[in-house]
């Protein structure tokens, strides 16, 4: 199969035999799979292993299916939670699954979607409508990290809400906040294209982070947020999002800093803050993507700005350093 491997310095396209199935298992023949920013990052930092094949954002069709996966139709669509984890250890109790050592996560510990095929277990296969486009799937691993963020940040119906960040990650933020009833919602971003978008998916103000603060936006609109997303990693950022929260309020740190941050503990204290790490889902936040992407409550192609081969993989990664207007790009193997 074609597939797109990590190299020194970078990617390529590459052939690799095919992958089998393990008895209670399948092979995944892949629709599309999302280019995410942690790829991004993780190639262009030097940090993948060479060899390895990322990409975990994907759905497709059964190929293939091991002698206990009996079923699971050849040719049946599935969205694949990437996932994965043995659910008895204390990560998977505290719903953590990608902390579980006993298994691997596709296009993490094991080989992803940049490619043709996919071996995964049964257990992360999630059933698609014969009538639906596979590709509907690749949007439930960006919303099911959204989800799990909202989920921790406890906002309220009609209560004032901040996105400081409008990646792909930050914008499904958007959009799991208009589920959850919360807003205003302000979003703070740089992209004049992502701005745009964070506006059209729901955002009730959009702040371009270089020209009005998120500090004085505040004051001068007397908000105080019950929640907060940051979603940039930008330096800084999350000290700006826990300045501007309600007493009580919950500011969840999504974005994966490259440095540390520095907060005021003191503040903390006194005005009753919590501050979360939110990272990845777990199997019943990705399930509830689905379901929302099925039942139409969310459209995730509406974030979609390109579509590429694996061929044009590589150098879209790179592209994606510096993404301009670039929103959520998929490849279509």
């Amino acid at each position: 199969m074609r597939a797109v491997v990590c190299v020194p310095g970078g990617t390529e396209l590459a052939e690799l035999p095919d992958p089998v199935p393990t008895p209670d298992g399948v092979v995944v023949a892949v629709d599309a799979c999302g280019l995410c920013g942690s790829d991004v990052h993780m190639v262009e930092h030097g940090r993948a292993v060479p060899g390895h094949v990322l990409g975990h954002e994907f759905a497709g069709r059964i190929a293939e299916r091991g002698r206990d996966a009996d079923r699971w139709r050849i040719g049946q669509p599935v969205a694949v939670n990437p996932l994965g984890g043995c659910g008895t250890c204390q990560s998977c109790r505290r719903h953590l699954p990608f902390r579980c050592p006993a298994l691997p996560n596709l296009g993490l510990t094991a080989p992803g979607a940049y490619a043709e095929y996919v071996a995964v277990p049964q257990a992360q296969l999630v059933a698609l409508p014969d009538e639906v486009e596979p590709e509907l799937g690749a949007h439930a691993e960006p919303l099911a990290v959204a989800l799990r963020a909202v989920r921790l940040g406890r906002p309220e119906p009609g209560e004032p809400a901040v996105v400081y960040g409008v990646g792909s990650v930050g914008l499904n933020v958007i959009l799991a906040l208009r589920l959850a009833g919360a807003g205003p919602i302000v979003a703070v971003g740089r992209s004049a294209g992502r701005r745009a978008a964070a506006e059209a998916l729901g955002a009730d103000v959009v702040l371009d982070s270089r020209v009005t603060s998120l500090a004085r936006h505040a004051a001068e609109h007397g908000l105080a947020f019950g929640s907060g997303y940051e979603c940039s990693a930008a330096v800084g950022a999350l000290a700006e999002t826990v300045a501007v929260l309600a007493p009580g309020g919950v500011a969840v740190q999504v974005a994966l800093n490259s440095a540390p941050e520095s907060l005021d503990a003191r503040g903390l204290v006194g005005r009753g803050l919590t501050v979360v790490g939110s990272c990845a889902f777990d199997a019943d936040d990705y399930a509830q993507a689905v379901a929302h992407l099925l039942a139409g409550r969310v459209d995730g192609a509406a974030l979609v700005s390109e579509r590429v081969s694996l061929a044009e993989v590589p150098e879209t990664l790179v592209r994606l350093r510096h993404p301009g207007d670039l929103v959520r790009v998929l490849v279509r193997p």
